[in-house]
């Protein structure tokens, strides 16, 4: 968040670019947690466009979704927890009409 603000806009939309690239993989929960956050601290400082929003929402859906077994178990809840902060700093940031 605080190194993208003092970027260019070109450059921090390749930041948001690399931080949508970690979701790419299904198995890596711990990428999809600190994306989640990460696009949380970008909508929070107002560093998010509303015109990418297009782009990260699809996301957020998915992680909101996310459950990945691991054997016996299921792993997942950490990035629905992050994912759920995600849609809050959303809620903060933006205007109704704008989501």
């Amino acid at each position: 968040g605080r190194v993208t603000e003092r970027l260019p806009v070109l450059c921090a939309h390749d930041v948001l670019d690399a931080v949508l690239a970690l979701c790419k993989d299904e198995e890596k929960d711990h990428s999809w947690h600190g994306a989640c956050l990460a696009l949380a601290e970008l909508a929070r400082r107002g560093l998010l466009l509303p015109n990418r929003l297009g782009d990260v929402v699809p996301v957020i859906v998915r992680a909101v979704q996310y459950d990945v077994r691991r054997g016996p178990t299921s792993v997942g809840s950490n990035v629905r927890d992050a994912a759920c902060y995600t849609y809050w700093a959303f809620a903060r940031a933006y205007a109704p009409s704008v989501l």
